[in-house]
């Protein structure tokens, strides 16, 4: 008795409608994954997560169907698996070798509220708080007993300091404001220090802290996010 189909027409029409309904579906998934990564609802952990898992419905999916795994000998399916195991692990275990971790030690956002003084040395570019108005130095200057508007520019924002302190050496550092209505971006890429202690200076539209803002750090492969 033959082990074949007694209608191969018919074995073929259904496996051809089988993998085009598996190739719509794999369409979908792929779409619902760029929708996520442009949309971002979720937080970052979670995009990831939800891309993972979708990788390895599609990455089976096309094993088991389009590379016919499923209709191929078992000890095809165990050899290509074991491979397949082998290669992830030296992969991982070769990036995190190689790879440093990143740690943020310091995040801090705050409001600059140094009043004006006089007798004092200003340098182009420092925030003042006067008269429940900020303004910035149009120069280096020192300043006399009374305010004078010719050396300083009336600011319409919210000055902040964003300090950050990340040991372990890092290739791009990214701050970015969670509050769309506050906006703020900032890449950096450090020179490749084992320590970096830096700061800016953000302009915002309002008050605002460190839980208003999203700092990740990267050091070649690992991302590292502050809590």
């Amino acid at each position: 008795m033959s082990g074949h189909s007694e209608d191969p027409v018919a074995e073929e029409s259904k496996r051809f409608f089988t993998f085009f309904n598996l190739s719509m579906i794999l369409v979908a998934i792929t779409g619902i994954e760029v929708v996520i990564i442009y949309v971002q609802t979720f937080e970052s952990t979670s995009i990831i997560g939800v891309l993972f898992a979708t990788s390895i419905v599609k990455f089976f999916g096309v094993i088991w169907w389009f590379m016919h795994l499923r209709w191929d000998k078992s000890l095809n399916t165990i050899l290509f698996l074991m491979g397949l195991v082998i290669a992830l692990g030296t992969y991982f275990a070769v990036i995190y070798m190689s790879d440093v971790h990143p740690i943020v030690e310091k995040f801090e956002v705050s409001k600059l509220e140094e009043s004006w003084k006089s007798d004092t040395a200003y340098k182009k570019g420092d925030f003042v708080f006067q008269e429940n108005t900020y303004f910035q130095s149009k120069n280096d200057h020192q300043s006399t007993k009374q305010f004078e508007d010719k050396n300083w520019k009336k600011v319409n924002t919210v000055p902040h300091l964003i300090s950050y302190r990340i040991t372990g050496g890092a290739d791009m550092i990214e701050i970015n404001s969670k509050n769309p209505g506050n906006p703020f971006f900032l890449l950096s890429h450090p020179d490749g220090s084992e320590e970096i202690d830096e700061s800016t200076i953000a302009l915002l539209t309002e008050n605002a802290t460190s839980d208003d803002f999203r700092l990740k750090v990267r050091s070649e492969h690992f991302w590292t996010e502050a809590q």
